[in-house]
């Protein structure tokens, strides 16, 4: 215990000695390179944790004090335009360091094996920082749309090839992994870290960076080389998909990269039976009725599609902690994207077609019971009575949505929109969800 002791010292008066020079000399560096510094710093030192730290508590102990420590140089006025500028000197909003903090602790918590954790962290030390600074000094082909906050080609090419290096080598030297199944898997966790890094924002790519690795690690790390290609195959049949909804529709390059980072996310945790709700959402929004001219030229920002999966994801993500509860978490996932499909459906019809409300609820929920209810019906073995419930709970979306027309400009796809659509689906699912899970202790719920 002494020995954690005098490494936490040590670890905290890195951090402090790191962050004073760099305000002693905050007139030679620009703010981000001084916040780069201080993240390639302590990158480097939480690398150390598995060797010098002998217990998962001490490091849980000293996160709490590192994010009080931060938290208070945030709050305090003097701190934070002194000392602080160093860390927080951005233009920008950002709660990088926050993050930084609680994805170390959390995957210092979760590590069975050195390399499990080395991987993350190192791909976080290093290829943010490169593909940040390499962006911002040589970026010149902008993949973001106006309303997005830019990202480079050059600044993502170069996240993925030292993403790929930070993977390649801790599997090559510390595991028993074939060399073949290193390359894969190397290339499918760089190509997943560069596609979460060109979708973050506010620094929370500092959260998702290193848990979605973390996971991506203890799910394929001991898979086989046939099941390696086929979720690389999988991953080149949802770029086909995506790139022609997007030839035909009006997302931008950014909602590509994030829909097959959803599409991939939900297909390791889930199964290709989890992928149909998503996928079938993504490739029929944009028909029954076509896009067409003022719509068109409207962009379908990466926070739309944040916006329709977020509720199925969390489904997703409870249905691996409680696996007891999996097929009716199944059923949940597939509602939330049905009342997606019909929300957006009618306000389409209203707000582009110009229909009327009562043709265009009629549509949302054909359109919405037809490719995603009825498919969950035959896959998930619903009996009728839940059918009934689920077709009843999307129906009860049309309502409030209704209201919402009226409350916010729906002909725009503003965050006040996403917002309340999120909200919306959020409280239909979770109360669907609960009513379910009731009625499962009395009644079996399944042909």
């Amino acid at each position: 215990m002494m020995t954690d002791l005098l490494a936490a010292v040590g670890v905290l008066f890195v951090l402090g000695s790191v962050v004073i020079i760099t305000k002693l000399y905050a007139r030679c560096l620009n703010p981000e390179t001084s916040r780069k510094i201080i993240h390639i710093t302590m990158g480097c030192v939480a690398l150390s944790f598995p060797y010098i730290f002998t217990y998962k508590l001490s490091v849980v102990c000293l996160g709490v004090l590192a994010l009080a420590a931060l938290l208070f140089l945030r709050k305090n006025k003097v701190l934070r335009e002194g000392v602080g500028t160093a860390l927080l000197g951005i233009s920008r909003r950002s709660f990088g360091e926050i993050y930084f903090v609680i994805s170390i602790v959390i995957v210092f918590v979760l590590h069975k094996s050195v390399f499990a954790y080395l991987i993350p962290i190192s791909i976080l030390t290093f290829a943010d920082s490169a593909a940040a600074l390499i962006g911002t000094s040589y970026g010149r082909t902008n993949l973001a749309h106006a309303q997005e906050d830019a990202k480079s080609s050059e600044g993502s090419l170069i996240f993925f090839i030292v993403a790929f290096i930070c993977t390649l080598v801790p599997l090559q030297l510390m595991t028993e992994t074939g060399r073949a199944e290193v390359l894969v898997i190397s290339f499918l966790i760089g190509l997943l870290a560069a596609m979460i890094e060109l979708v973050s924002t506010n620094g929370n790519d500092n959260l998702l960076l290193p848990l979605l690795t973390y996971g991506f690690l203890r799910y394929n790390s001991e898979q086989s080389l046939d099941i390696l290609f086929t979720n690389f195959g999988v991953m080149l049949f949802f770029s086909v998909a995506i790139f022609s909804v997007y030839k035909i529709t009006n997302i931008s390059k950014l909602s590509i990269v994030y829909s097959l980072l959803v599409a991939y996310i939900i297909m390791v945790q889930g199964g290709m039976i989890w992928i149909l709700p998503p996928l079938t959402l993504f490739l029929t929004f944009g028909i029954l009725p076509m896009m067409k001219g003022e719509e068109k030229q409207l962009k379908q920002t990466y926070e739309v599609v944040e916006s329709n999966s977020i509720t199925g994801v969390i489904c997703l993500w409870v249905s691996v902690f409680y696996p007891q509860y999996r097929d009716i978490l199944y059923i949940a996932f597939s509602l939330s994207f049905a009342c997606h499909l019909a929300v957006n459906t009618y306000s389409r019809f209203v707000n582009f077609v110009k229909t009327g409300k009562s043709k265009a609820i009629f549509c949302a929920l054909t359109k919405a019971i037809v490719f995603i209810a009825l498919p969950t019906f035959v896959f998930a073995q619903m009996n009728w009575a839940v059918f009934v419930l689920y077709v009843a709970f999307v129906a009860a979306s049309m309502p409030p949505l209704i209201f919402l027309n009226k409350k916010y400009d729906y002909s725009k796809v503003g965050r006040d929109t996403l917002r309340a659509n999120t909200i919306l689906v959020g409280s239909l699912t979770a109360f669907f969800t609960l009513i379910l899970m009731i009625t499962v202790q009395f009644y079996d719920l399944f042909r």
